[in-house]
């Protein structure tokens, strides 16, 4: 097998994690260069891949002026600088694995999808999720008839608490314009891209939408709450202390402590409380000011009359992702983090039913420190390379022209969240 070569721009927790594959199986890849503006991500990533001062670059051109050979590129940015590092990498005819969401814009998707045909690339997106043995096994078992023809899909994703805080709330992800993504996009695309793909026989024709963002508003600010949690007279009280779940419990730390620039485990508690008495991840949660919304209902129409059912909800105590598919042979239940579901067929004999569990949790790999997709973040890497050998993979392999479909399907989602129209899809 060759060692694949991989080049990262953007060095944030998602470019660790693919980078980190070639710690894991170094026989398979290789880290060649680390293309970021901030000097002390390019430090930790020369440091943590053994790299030489010429691999590390501030910026895309400076890397091709270098003339270091990739195999791939590893696009990691945030999504609102996608567009731009996708044209820069596709026009230097380089093959690329772009961070998800994709764009936001439907024109700037296609244009993507033009210079990526035009320029001989292939490209790959991270809908991790399709590479979990959980949902791997369900495709396959969809793929072998087990289930028959596919009647309803109900999915559900429940986002929790701290990770909705430190994201959507107080992070990066708080603002629809500053981010360019709503959070069907920026979280969910996941579950759109397991739409489509789990359901590939058949095409979706229209999708409807409703959403609210009803917690974390300034009219439930409690009458004489801060503006900092540090000296909230609610504080003990408040489940979205930040005092609780960033300084006592440090939950989320790659996303809270990023822009200190300093290894987490060596910020000390007094580095912590001022950052916090200053910066948007101490701010009261209903005065931060975004407006991402915190749940979501999706249903979507396919051609042949099946019908799926999403929704989001968000805040929640445990988080967790449902499946539930009928078919006309069987059905499939089951919990993503629990690495098992049920299958289940009808019991003619005894006008009941049969049930086995399909426990894929000794498939699972996760050696990621924060996260792992319940053995996602490992299986695309692995899929990946063996792709880019020339090997026969499995039905994961997220090329840009099958992962499209999740994005129009988000596109037309939020302009039915947005118009209360039923929107046809083109």
């Amino acid at each position: 097998m060759k060692k694949i070569k991989l080049a990262v721009v953007g060095y944030g927790n998602r470019g660790q994690v693919y980078a980190d594959y070639s710690l894991d199986e170094p026989e398979e890849m290789e880290v060649v260069a680390v293309i970021d503006p901030n000097e002390y991500k390019l430090k930790v990533a020369r440091e943590r891949y053994k790299l030489s001062e010429k691999q590390v670059f501030t910026s895309f051109s400076d890397f091709l002026a270098s003339g270091l050979e990739a195999d791939i590129v590893a696009n990691a940015t945030m999504e609102q600088l996608h567009y731009q590092t996708a044209v820069e990498i596709l026009k230097s005819k380089h093959n690329m694995l772009i961070e998800k969401p994709i764009v936001a814009k439907k024109d700037e998707l296609t244009e993507i999808y033009r210079l990526a045909n035009e320029n001989g690339c292939k490209v790959f997106v991270c809908h991790v999720l399709r590479y979990s043995p959980f949902y791997k096994t369900i495709k396959m078992m969809i793929e072998d008839g087990k289930l028959g023809e596919i009647t309803s899909m109900e999915m559900n994703e429940h986002v929790w608490l701290p990770h909705y805080l430190s994201s959507y709330v107080r992070g990066k992800w708080r603002s629809e314009e500053e981010c360019t993504s709503p959070i069907l996009l920026a979280k969910c695309c996941h579950d759109m891209d397991l739409i489509c793909w789990l359901n590939a026989d058949s095409k979706p024709t229209r999708v409807s939408s409703f959403a609210h963002r009803r917690i974390y508003n300034p009219q439930n600010k409690p009458k004489g709450a801060t503006d900092y949690c540090y000296n909230c007279p609610f504080e003990k009280d408040c489940d979205s202390s930040a005092m609780n779940l960033n300084y006592r419990h440090d939950t989320m730390p790659f996303l809270v402590w990023d822009s200190l620039n300093k290894p987490y485990n060596e910020i000390t508690a007094e580095e912590r409380l001022e950052f916090l008495k200053k910066d948007i991840y101490g701010k009261c949660a209903y005065d931060c000011g975004g407006d991402i919304v915190d749940r979501q209902n999706v249903i979507v129409d396919f051609e042949d009359g099946r019908v799926v059912a999403f929704t989001l909800s968000c805040a929640s105590c445990r988080p967790d992702r449902y499946i539930h598919i009928v078919g006309t042979k069987g059905e499939i239940e089951g919990k993503l983090e629990e690495h098992r579901f049920i299958y289940r067929t009808y019991d003619k004999e005894n006008v009941s039913y049969k049930e086995e569990i399909i426990d894929v949790s000794k498939k699972v790999v996760n050696r990621a420190k924060y996260g792992g997709h319940c053995g996602g973040d490992y299986g695309i890497m692995h899929d990946l390379v063996r792709y880019l050998n020339g090997e026969e993979t499995s039905s994961s392999i997220t090329f840009l022209h099958d992962s499209m479909a999740s994005h129009f399907l988000v596109y037309g989602a939020e302009e039915s969240r947005k118009t209360g129209s039923i929107v046809e899809l083109k």
